[in-house]
């Protein structure tokens, strides 16, 4: 193949209009803004509206790619975690009676997006279908991702196409995080992210269904042996995150471990306190991605680990179906709802497959393996807490 010229650079404050355009040109046929404009005689003057909007905030960067021959043929746009939250009311007023669809999408982001700072989303990226397969993307992609991983700052985005490990995502590192954020059949982002830099078996379910009240809550019993039985909370009774600050963190030293073995633990009676049997717990790591959990613990009350989840409620610990997810049959024997009954995630003790992620079941019952942030919180939207586990004496 001849070798393709071209070059990438900063925009000009006088081409936001033109990159606006090739964004919308680029995004024209993509089935997200498809779902998000669903007429095709406006579509690409309200995605070029919305673009002008992003283009124009501050702390925006934007690079093009120019090539001698084709002229403009590619595009980035990134956003800082902090960018000013007026932009998504001037995006409302743009894109009209299509605000709907674009503020579900910004609402859901801000809860799927990292809890931390700082960080730069890439909520733009475009190269036009000619000029495709000759490397241009790469190239666009690894241009700001250098001068990231420089200032030693990490990425996100939330991609409209299918994400399976591979394509440039996959190339430069990206990986899922969280869940993926379903608005349609045909309106799904899977969100994606990248540290900065390159930081590089089938077990048989007990299939127990005896519910008992302890300490003032539900408990589904996973197991019974020696006079002891092992809880499992009902229901998600607690909305507490995985650890207080987003940082590399395993079970022992985690927030939430202190929490339910002293200001959890102290609301059971004294009674109820001596039948909560201290616990020698595991702590392997995940099996998937060979992530060190951390030295094992003793503790009244703990989360399940992964190998605890499949091992109870039912599972394949190794999948070949997905690269991501234990995603299986027990999937609906793994949801669960909190006290409001609305289906909820649930965070376990194994880490994610970064020191500073957790693994997660979440709302589909899906065991998500690479993990969301260990400080993610939960909120009206994103809904996510605890399943408190303990041994007890027989009751």
């Amino acid at each position: 193949m001849a070798k393709f010229d071209f070059i990438i650079r900063d925009i000009n404050p006088g081409e936001i209009e033109t990159v606006a355009d090739l964004l919308s040109t680029g995004y024209y046929h993509d089935k997200f803004f498809k779902w998000s404009v669903d007429c095709d005689d406006s579509r690409h003057r309200i995605v070029a509206n919305y673009y002008k909007i992003y283009l124009g905030a501050a702390g925006c960067v934007s690079h093009v790619v120019e090539s001698p021959t084709m002229g403009m043929i590619g595009a980035s746009v990134w956003l800082p975690h902090d960018v000013d939250g007026g932009i998504y009311h001037e995006t409302d007023k743009v894109v009209g009676e299509y605000a709907p669809q674009f503020r579900a999408v910004s609402d859901r982001s801000h809860d799927s997006e990292p809890p931390m700072a700082p960080f730069y989303q890439l909520v733009g990226f475009v190269v036009l279908r000619e000029a495709q397969g000759m490397g241009v993307g790469g190239a666009l992609l690894k241009y700001h991702l250098d001068i990231l991983d420089a200032a030693g700052i990490p990425t996100y985005l939330e991609a409209s196409t299918p994400y399976f490990g591979g394509g440039v995502y996959g190339k430069f590192g990206y990986q899922p995080v969280g869940e993926l954020m379903v608005f349609a059949d045909t309106a799904v982002l899977y969100p994606l992210w990248r540290p900065a830099g390159r930081e590089k078996e089938s077990l048989c379910p007990n299939h127990q269904n005896r519910v008992v009240s302890f300490g003032g809550h539900k408990w589904r019993v996973l197991d019974e042996r020696d006079n002891k039985v092992l809880l499992l909370s009902e229901k998600i009774i607690l909305p507490n995150k995985y650890h207080d600050v987003f940082e590399n963190i395993t079970w022992a030293d985690s927030d939430v471990r202190k929490f339910l073995n002293s200001d959890f633990y102290s609301e059971f009676t004294e009674a109820e306190q001596k039948q909560i049997v201290e616990t020698q717990v595991s702590n392997c790591g995940n099996p998937w991605y060979c992530l060190d959990g951390g030295g094992d613990t003793r503790d009244k009350i703990f989360l399940l680990s992964v190998q605890e989840v499949v091992r109870y409620l039912g599972g394949q610990l190794k999948s070949s179906n997905n690269k991501f997810f234990i995603d299986d049959e027990y999937n609906d024997a793994r949801k669960a709802t909190n006290t409001d009954n609305l289906p909820s995630r649930w965070v376990l003790r194994t880490p994610g497959n970064l020191p500073y992620l957790v693994t997660i079941v979440t709302l589909e019952g899906k065991i998500a393996m690479t993990g969301d942030f260990v400080n993610r919180s939960s909120s009206e939207l994103f809904k996510v807490g605890v399943r408190p586990a303990l041994w007890v004496r027989s009751i």
